[in-house]
């Protein structure tokens, strides 16, 4: 039986290009997992905003005060998640409703590109961040860089060039790749 495809919107944000305050949802002391990589990468290259951590098992994430309940963040523009895919519907649609949170990097992967169950717990992530009108970047993808935050949990992060150009790539590799070759 046909199903008509789940309807995207196409939404940039200034939330996910200019975020005032990031919180990484599964931040690590453990810089060989996305959460640590990603959370380096930020602390490294001195976002200016407020940057925030979560993590159940921890109370010091790099040096940064991690909220063992996210529930007990404070608002938040952008959510980098590295957590668990079964986790991650009720920890956006937690942020989205209760912090304000209108923008989505997921890094995390067990979406539709492993299963059909996985592809309901994307569909359903997709219709939170839609109901309120917010951007998402993934699920499975390598982050996004910008002048303003390097939420990318690979190296090397290339200085960014305001006269240059955009670069957007469907493939995590291929990007690598480039910014390697840059």
């Amino acid at each position: 039986q046909y199903q008509k495809p789940l309807q995207f919107s196409v939404m940039v944000t200034k939330a996910l290009i200019d975020p005032k305050s990031i919180v990484v949802v599964g931040g690590s002391n453990d810089i060989t997992k996305p959460g640590g990589k990603i959370l380096k990468n930020l602390i490294d290259t001195s976002y200016q905003g407020n940057l925030y951590v979560t993590n159940p098992k921890e109370i010091l994430v790099q040096g940064i005060k991690s909220y063992q309940d996210p529930g007990k963040l404070p608002f938040v523009d952008l959510a980098i998640i590295a957590i668990g895919a079964k986790y991650v519907p009720l920890t956006v649609e937690m942020l989205a409703e209760q912090k304000n949170t209108r923008a989505f990097i997921i890094l995390s992967a067990g979406f539709s590109e492993e299963s059909e169950a996985g592809k309901k717990l994307e569909d359903d992530i997709v219709a939170t961040i839609n109901k309120f009108g917010g951007s998402l970047i993934g699920p499975n993808c390598i982050g996004v860089l910008t002048p303003n935050h390097a939420s990318v949990f690979t190296e090397p992060i290339p200085k960014l060039d305001p006269k240059g150009i955009d670069f957007i790539s469907g493939s995590g590799a291929t990007a690598v790749f480039i910014m390697e070759s840059a």
